[in-house]
């Protein structure tokens, strides 16, 4: 390659949630303060907790929690109904009875500390806090103090501002500002005169006397109704609102959902350590824990790989796991797939780049594990070169359903039932994953049996006039890449240059493994006679992005195709289709596409962009519930209802925002998933990482 990426450590997500049956007297948070030295403290409106860094423990104070407060000096003040207490390393210090009940303390730029209570204002003195003047209009429900003595209090009604040398308290509406909306639910204030307003239709900005930012102008504001503000020490902001946190981070943003992120959607108290590492984010359904930690991509291939061996290998293959509770990996069982063969061979792929890499012999035993597998499903048929889909034991989910599609069989463990209906999925990634295995890992004995189990399926299908024959005589519903069909029936418009690609590739695999002329004849006459290159000229038909099934079977076809292929006229007219796929699906910033277009290309591939995706992948395989659509940010797409695609987005989401899928499925989609699945992370970062490490993209520091 003609240039590499260098790339650092970067900072991974991990979330854990606190309910009832994690220690907190009931679920809905109230108010949330973490301390100097890195300790939370939890309120709820059954008492306050503690977080010591390993378990919640209860504090002896009682009562509802309605604020927390951290001091610089490692104190935290807590309103408990109508008292304020100090508390130090989860110990009642200092006890103060109120008027009403406190909403919130803040400090201003000089120095002051302020309480603000629902109709009572305090100013702190010495070690206590002094009355200061009478709230008017109602109570307050949130505040925040700046420059010299200027405390601002929301109440449901509008907003005010105490200031001058005798408290005094001006109105701030639609009819004197431009504040667009009445209700305002939260505040926070900066050491430079700025106001942080939470509305009821979204976020502004506020100098403290005349000029405003709303959402209604400033893009990065969000446009729904804000809950909860929190400024970071660093810099970062939080805003909370009925659907979720923003974060606010540099030039960077992000949003953390439920379920994925948060336990509910409406966010109702934050928190965050000073140096940023650590978030705690309350809910009416629990309270969640967000911690960051600095790792490689290597480390994280390790996790992922651990995982897998741990919840996704089941006889060899590789593939997701069913899970029978809602986000525990220990239950539910490895699924039989309609693709076992094709996820498997993603699987072989990564460990055999990872092989060609590190020389690990692990990686190895991985890949020549999954080769087994995969050849196999050619066994058990009994019909020689036809491969089976997969096939599942008797004590496996609907084993002897009466599906006609599953045939019974025997092998040296028992009994088993097999899927046909084979198609061209299964078939490309036998030869992908096979391919590789035969180029990266094998040793002579292993080539030959590659060798031949790849061309004894591709002399079936040439026997059978280019159609994949099931076992019942009839040709599978996929696997077709006759001449005939592809360039004369109409049928076959969308796969025409996918299949016409697919079967070049098994050709020229065959050929350059086996060296036998035939392969190499029928490559060229159905490149000459049927116009197979010329149909891969331009492939991709671009559809709004709706089926991404044969931009992912195209993909895995093209490595071998141009690994093999050497001929310069030839090469041109596959790079100059490969260009238009890969320009095509760019904007799904894809790792995996990226890694392979920019490695068999040599070309400029967002190799950045690959990066990025693969650190925005969660650690956390579990398939949780995702619901974005009601986020006012979206910019949604026209066109795929042409194609019988349902509401989608111009441009998929950030990694750790949408649903775990892998690149054959829409990533364009907002919502998705329940939590019952452990993804197998293979195809999503493993395979284009270790590619990346192949092709030499990339290299960490």
């Amino acid at each position: 390659m003609a240039y590499c990426l260098k790339i650092k450590k970067s900072p991974q997500k991990v979330r854990e949630f606190f309910k009832v049956e994690q220690g907190l007297p009931e679920n809905p948070i109230t108010a949330l303060a973490t301390d100097t030295k890195g300790k939370t403290y939890i309120g709820t409106g059954s008492g306050l907790c503690f977080f010591d860094g390993k378990k919640i423990s209860p504090l002896i104070v009682a009562g509802g929690v309605t604020m927390l407060f951290a001091m610089p000096d490692g104190g935290v003040w807590a309103g408990v109904d109508k008292a304020l207490y100090l508390l130090k390393e989860g110990k009642v210090v200092f006890e103060q009875p109120l008027e009403s009940e406190a909403v919130g303390i803040d400090t201003d730029i000089a120095g002051s500390t302020w309480l603000v209570a629902r109709f009572d204002v305090y100013r702190l003195n010495g070690g206590s806090f002094a009355y200061y003047a009478k709230r008017k209009h109602g109570p307050v429900i949130a505040m925040a103090a700046t420059g010299d003595g200027s405390v601002f209090a929301a109440t449901p009604a509008f907003l005010q501002k105490l200031s001058g040398k005798r408290p005094r308290w001006g109105e701030i509406t639609p009819l004197n500002s431009r504040i667009p909306t009445w209700r305002v639910n939260a505040l926070a204030a900066d050491d430079y005169h700025h106001v942080w307003v939470g509305t009821s239709k979204g976020l502004c900005v506020y100098d403290g006397r005349s000029e405003w930012r709303t959402f209604e102008k400033v893009e990065a504001l969000p446009a729904t109704e804000v809950t909860k503000i929190c400024l970071g020490k660093n810099g970062t902001v939080y805003v909370g609102t009925k659907i979720g946190l923003y974060v606010f981070c540099g030039a960077s943003s992000s949003f953390l959902g439920f379920e994925r992120w948060i336990p509910a959607e409406e966010v109702t108290a934050i928190s965050v350590s000073a140096d940023g590492g650590e978030l705690w984010v309350g809910t009416p359904g629990g309270l969640s824990r967000i911690t960051v930690r600095l790792m490689s991509l290597s480390e994280k291939a390790a996790c992922y790989e651990e995982g897998i061996e741990k919840y996704n290998v089941r006889e060899g293959y590789v593939t997701h796991r069913q899970l029978s509770e809602k986000g525990n990996p220990e239950s539910g069982a490895v699924n039989v797939s309609d693709n076992d063969g094709l996820w498997t061979a993603t699987f072989l792929a990564s460990q055999a780049f990872r092989y060609a890499v590190t020389k690990d012999k692990a990686a190895l035993a991985r890949a020549r594990r999954s080769k087994d597998a995969i050849i196999k499903l050619m066994s058990i048929t009994g019909v020689e070169g036809f491969a089976a889909r997969s096939y599942r034991r008797p004590w496996e989910k609907d084993f002897g359903d009466g599906d006609p599609e599953w045939y019974p069989a025997e092998d040296d463990q028992g009994p088993l039932e097999w899927k046909c209906e084979t198609s061209s999925d299964e078939t490309s990634g036998h030869f992908y994953g096979l391919s590789l295995y035969y180029d990266l890992c094998a040793d002579k004995k292993e080539r030959e049996e590659v060798r031949n189990a790849l061309c004894t399926m591709l002399d079936y299908i040439i026997q059978h006039g280019y159609v994949f024959y099931d076992v019942d005589g009839k040709p599978t519903t996929w696997a077709h890449w006759a001449p005939e069909e592809l360039n004369g029936d109409d049928k076959w418009f969308w796969e025409k240059g996918t299949n016409s690609l697919e079967m070049l590739s098994y050709l020229k695999t065959c050929y350059y493994m086996s060296g036998d002329e035939k392969y190499q004849n029928e490559y060229l006459r159905l490149i000459r006679e049927h116009h197979y290159a010329l149909n891969c000229l331009q492939y991709k038909i671009e559809d709004a992005h709706v089926n991404h099934i044969d931009d992912h079977l195209t993909m895995i076809s093209m490595p071998a195709l141009l690994r093999y292929e050497t001929d310069p006229a030839l090469r041109q007219m596959f790079l100059m289709g490969f260009k238009h796929h890969w320009q095509t699906q760019r904007v799904e910033r894809s790792p995996y596409w990226n890694v392979l277009f920019g490695g068999l290309t040599g070309e400029p591939c967002d190799i950045e962009n690959a990066v990025k995706s693969l650190e925005e992948i969660p650690l956390d395989m579990i398939a949780w519930q995702v619901v974005n659509s009601r986020r006012p940010d979206l910019r949604w797409d026209e066109g795929q209802e042409k194609f019988g695609g349902k509401r989608q987005l111009r441009a998929p989401l950030p990694f750790d925002e949408k649903s775990l899928m892998g690149y054959n499925n829409n990533t364009f989609y907002p919502d998705g998933d329940n939590g019952k699945r452990y993804h197998d992370p293979s195809q999503i970062f493993l395979a284009p990482y270790w590619a990346a490490r192949y092709f030499g993209l990339i290299e960490e520091e």
